[in-house]
């Protein structure tokens, strides 16, 4: 076992929460106004090149990793001083990170595989953009180079990184939806219901009961949901509440979809929703002022809360519906480029990261994530039981991955999720099933 991993487990703390279930696409703190969660989450303008070893003279393999998506600053601290640097350490070689924004991620790889300009070895990327990448044959099949390495790897986003049996992507993290409620808002839980019972997993007919009474109580609506369209974060947690009903995701006409909706439409109706949510894709800063005092939401930004001030804040589980908790989950992914100049090099850094030690410190360290390989779990010391807690309760929650690579345009399915929405807000009712049905004949019109 590696010695003196880092076990900064407070970031952590969030797990307790992970009955909830899991979107997309990632983890981030500091989410602001139109900010998107971690999954899929806005990076630096691109052409930011960081070496981990710089202080090493020239000399040696040189490992080029596009890591698409800028982490916070703390984040890349560890990237850059421990996480890339141990594998530097270990392989004699230097690795050279370029971090940029997902778009350009997108276009940079897109220009070095078409113009056979191989420049890039290790690819990292999420899986709500992963499509491009496998579609357009960029990857390498990397199947029995994971298989070698004896980890055990989850099966939920098989969908996004493997394609005709073929393995392009290895997750290394990911992140799920929670329940996040000011402590303020005890006081209008419904009647029987404790804090406990919020941490466990409340029902969402008792959440939707507990939204209109804050807001009746209140004199102003202090629920949320991520409602602004650009960038729409909107159809994970819609898409969470479905599965939780026995509905689909993505998908518009199941009962269990429209149960779910009803939910929506019971706030709606009492006016429990925050006025201004349309100007958000995450509740971070609203639940930092005190305007939100309950949400579900992507664990990244409500652990940003959580980690600023844990003593105003109660997390949970994700609330339950007739067939349990549900939610989507999105992952952050290593692969290896076409063409790779250091074939070796990446090879044995698809080795490095599988290892569950490894993975583990990634972790623990990088904004709270959960672990994708099953192996991490029999490493979990006794001073790690929040991880452990979360890893079990994933267990008994409904979750499935996101499937953007099925779909022509992502971003216009997201819409179609916030035309559904608006419409209850307006109505403070269930859409009609014409209304659904379209919706569902558009979105299969963006079936690959």
């Amino acid at each position: 076992m590696r010695k003196n991993l880092s076990k900064k487990l407070a970031v952590l703390g969030i797990l307790m929460v992970t009955a909830a279930g899991a979107a997309g696409c990632s983890s981030k703190p500091a989410e602001t106004k139109a900010a998107e969660t971690k999954a899929e989450e806005t990076g630096a303008p691109a052409g930011e090149t960081t070496a981990a070893g710089e202080e090493k003279a020239s000399g040696g393999d040189v490992l080029k990793v596009t890591y698409s998506g800028t982490p916070e600053i703390h984040e890349k601290q560890y990237l850059m001083d421990s996480f890339f640097k141990k594998f530097e350490e270990e392989n004699n070689c230097k690795v050279e990170v370029d971090f940029v924004a997902q778009a350009d991620a997108i276009k940079k790889i897109q220009s070095e595989q078409e113009g056979k300009n191989y420049i890039t070895d290790i690819i990292y990327a999420d899986t709500a953009n992963m499509s491009p990448y496998v579609n357009g044959g960029w990857m390498q099949d990397i199947t029995d180079l994971v298989n070698s390495t004896g980890s055990t790897y989850t099966q939920m986003f098989d969908h996004s990184t493997n394609k005709d049996g073929a393995r392009y992507f290895v997750p290394m993290s990911f992140d799920v939806y929670v329940t996040c409620a000011n402590k303020k808002a005890l006081d209008y839980l419904p009647d029987g219901l404790t804090e406990k019972d919020v941490v466990s997993g409340i029902t969402w007919e008792q959440y939707a009961k507990w939204a209109v009474a804050i807001a009746a109580g209140e004199g102003e609506g202090k629920t949320m949901m991520p409602a602004n369209l650009t960038g729409s974060q909107l159809l994970y947690p819609m898409g969470g509440m479905s599965l939780a009903y026995g509905g689909g995701f993505p998908e518009f006409t199941s009962d269990g979809f429209k149960d779910a909706l009803g939910i929506i439409a019971t706030i709606a109706a009492g006016d429990g929703f925050y006025a201004e949510q349309d100007q958000y894709t995450a509740p971070t800063d609203p639940l930092n002022s005190g305007d939100v005092w309950l949400t579900f939401a992507h664990m990244a930004p409500v652990g940003s809360s959580y980690n600023a001030a844990p003593n105003n804040y109660v997390i949970g589980a994700a609330p339950k519906g007739s067939k349990g908790a549900g939610s989507t989950s999105g992952a952050w992914c290593y692969g290896i480029a076409q063409g790779a100049p250091n074939q070796e090099l990446a090879e044995k850094f698809i080795n490095y990261i599988a290892d569950p030690e490894v993975n583990y410190d990634f972790c623990s360290n990088y904004g709270g994530s959960l672990s994708p390989i099953e192996e991490v779990g029999d490493i979990l010391g006794s001073d790690d039981v929040v991880m452990r807690a979360g890893i079990e309760m994933l267990k008994t929650t409904i979750v499935t991955g996101v499937p953007a690579s099925d779909y022509s345009d992502w971003n216009a399915v997201k819409l179609l999720y916030g035309d559904v929405f608006n419409s209850i807000l307006k109505n403070k009712a269930v859409p009609g099933d014409d209304f659904l049905a379209d919706v569902q004949s558009k979105m299969e019109a963006l079936k690959n």
